[in-house]
């Protein structure tokens, strides 16, 4: 138990001396006072009391009364009762009343402590509680995302910005980056939290079955069409359809998916009834959508129409900072997992993980997290528990992050044209009207600016 001090409020000189000694045993400082105005006048000068114990029946000042006084000056003050059997029901007022406890005289001294020592486990798990909710606010993270970056703010901003309407998101990022962890903290932080979130992924489903399995179908619309089924967009009314890897979607389904979200409505394959859709639409891909639109596999209107509001996930490499937190996060989560204890990882292993280029991102680093924990580890993660590939990377592994690399900068070249386009068509469809560029694309006024400037748009 951690070192705790008590004030014993008693008129029974006797009894007063003998809870004392209790305490003292169990190593326990008190202090006694007599009645409960002096109890007061001790409690308003002493600041490391942790818990008072008081009689109920006294002279001048009941244990009800002092409870009320006591709770006046610190509200979270913890108070446990002594009281007779002929008084019980007093003592469960006093529970009422915001006390914490009671026990009934005569007690010996497991009673006592045991009464003590509910009060310390109680405290402790609230102040982990508020730990935890520290720690979080400090990650400043949307549930699972997790990091204090300036790239991660961005995601944050743009998180915030795109839960507050019911515009299309287009959410960009190599795989493995966590778009759908975006995607599920914008639905959960927007006004359609409480309903459904229907993830589809576009490249999953056959070019034969995907209208069918988007906007459903009616008995007998085909061949084995045995039964009337809603669609995955009427499964998410009221909700969000998170729509993974779009620019995987066939092109006579892309049209279909234009007039949807045109319209609001929904037609099933072989039925006449247009059903009105409230569904939030949220796109994903880990493709450069400029390529794809020149390259005609993806219509430029519904590109458009799906990036009202752009979300980037920034890769690994480009937030190592990040990393000790995530890698806090994984412990926690493969210690309660795996029933371990692990106390963390030293510095010279996370100087590594910063080091490394992470073609895998963010989805690579839990794989190697939970392979640590799978094989076993002592108490804290060591150089030595990393896998070769960290320590001693080969010449044709360094080759392969070369090339890796040159893909990846491809990939990031791709990225800002797509952005540039989107800043572009934001102020042309605002007619250089900045802030309701700026508001279209879900960032703010000032990052507005650094991005024409950045982009060589101030002109437009």
């Amino acid at each position: 138990m951690k070192h705790i001090k008590t004030l014993i409020v008693e008129d029974d000189r006797d009894l007063a001396d003998s809870c004392k000694r209790l305490l003292k045993k169990a190593n326990i400082t008190s202090v006694v006072a007599r009645t409960g105005n002096e109890a007061l006048q001790i409690f308003k000068v002493d600041k490391d009391i942790d818990i008072v114990l008081s009689d109920l029946k006294m002279p001048e000042m009941d244990g009800i009364e002092l409870l009320k006084r006591l709770k006046k000056i610190n509200p979270a003050v913890e108070v446990i009762i002594m009281t007779g059997y002929g008084t019980i029901q007093n003592a469960v007022r006093a529970i009422k009343l915001g006390a914490s406890n009671y026990i009934t005289k005569p007690f010996n001294k497991e009673e006592l402590i045991n009464a003590i020592e509910k009060i310390v486990e109680k405290n402790s798990l609230k102040n982990q509680v508020l730990s935890l909710r520290s720690e979080l606010d400090q990650m400043q993270g949307f549930e699972n995302l997790i990091g204090n970056s300036k790239e991660m703010n961005a995601v944050y901003e743009g998180i915030k910005a795109a839960a507050r309407n019911n515009s299309t998101v287009l959410i960009v990022g190599e795989s493995g980056t966590g778009k759908e962890l975006v995607a599920r903290a914008i639905h959960s932080n927007s006004p359609k939290s409480k309903g459904p979130f229907v993830p589809v992924n576009c490249g999953a489903i056959p070019k034969d079955l995907i209208e069918s399995e988007f906007f459903g179908h009616k008995k007998g619309a085909f061949t084995t069409a045995d039964y009337t089924t809603e669609g995955l967009f009427r499964k998410a009314e009221k909700g969000t359809i998170f729509l993974d890897e779009i620019g995987e979607m066939h092109k006579d389904t892309q049209v279909k998916l234009l007039r949807v979200l045109q319209d609001k409505k929904v037609r099933p394959v072989g039925g006449t009834e247009e059903y009105p859709l409230d569904v939030k639409v949220i796109a994903a891909t880990n493709r450069a959508l400029s390529d794809l639109t020149e390259k005609h596999l993806l219509r430029e209107d519904l590109f458009y129409r799906i990036s009202v509001i752009t979300i980037t996930t920034p890769p690994l490499r480009d937030h190592p900072e990040d990393i000790p937190l995530l890698v806090k996060r994984y412990i926690n989560k493969f210690n309660a997992h795996f029933s371990m204890n692990a106390q963390g990882m030293d510095r010279k292993a996370l100087d590594i993980l910063m080091d490394y280029h992470w073609p895998g991102n963010v989805r690579e680093l839990e794989n190697l997290m939970e392979g640590l924990f799978a094989m076993g580890i002592n108490d804290s993660i060591t150089i030595s528990d990393l896998p070769n590939k960290f320590i001693n990377p080969t010449k044709s592994a360094s080759s392969s992050a070369d090339r890796v690399s040159r893909q990846e900068e491809t990939k990031v070249s791709s990225l800002k044209e797509t952005e540039r386009n989107l800043v572009k068509q934001a102020l042309i469809e605002s007619k250089g009207n900045k802030s309701k560029a700026a508001q279209k694309l879900g960032i703010s006024r000032t990052r507005l600016y650094k991005k024409l400037d950045q982009y060589g748009l101030k002109d437009i």
